[in-house]
């Protein structure tokens, strides 16, 4: 089998994601353009609750081809607010595309972020408990992607290819 890898990655999180799945596909041919391959492999970071613009743009690209998604999102310890994020990803899919498989989880953020949740806890503190949330949600995210998730990433290629 021949797979393209596509990832865009602004912390390392996606990156880390990418490695994991080229190391699993080790024993496969690994191609340049995505029109050669009998499976693209395309990973994104979420922004504002979407897939990155960079990312955005490669999916639009692609025409008929197989196709395994993966991200990562600092928010939303939740699969329904994941799928969600898939779904929107996919969206920038043509119809001639078929996804044959797709993995999301938590990733940490840059500790600037956490920085502006507590200058802004200060700020508006009728906004306290809201800031909270975030603050807690952020450090939850700094062990992300963890040892489960990478074992998850795993089960989810291992599913796709046994589809193609």
């Amino acid at each position: 089998m021949k797979y393209a890898m596509f990832y865009s990655s602004a912390t390392g999180n996606t990156q880390l994601l990418a490695e994991t799945l080229e190391s699993e596909l080790a024993g496969e041919s690994k191609v340049d353009n995505p029109e050669e391959a009998d499976l693209v492999l395309a990973g994104f970071w979420t922004d504002q609750g979407a897939a990155d613009e960079q990312s955005r743009k490669f999916l639009k690209s692609l025409k008929n081809r197989k196709v395994f998604l993966f991200g990562t999102a600092g928010f939303g310890d939740s699969q329904t607010y994941f799928d969600g994020i898939l779904e929107a990803a996919e969206d920038n899919l043509s119809e001639t595309n078929e996804v044959v498989g797709s993995f999301m989880c938590q990733g940490r953020m840059p500790q600037a972020l956490r920085d502006k949740y507590n200058r802004l806890k200060e700020e508006v503190p009728t906004q306290g408990a809201h800031y909270d949330l975030m603050i807690s949600n952020f450090d939850k995210a700094l062990s992300h992607p963890d040892g489960t998730d990478l074992e998850n990433l795993k089960a989810a290629l291992k599913k796709a290819l046994a589809a193609l």
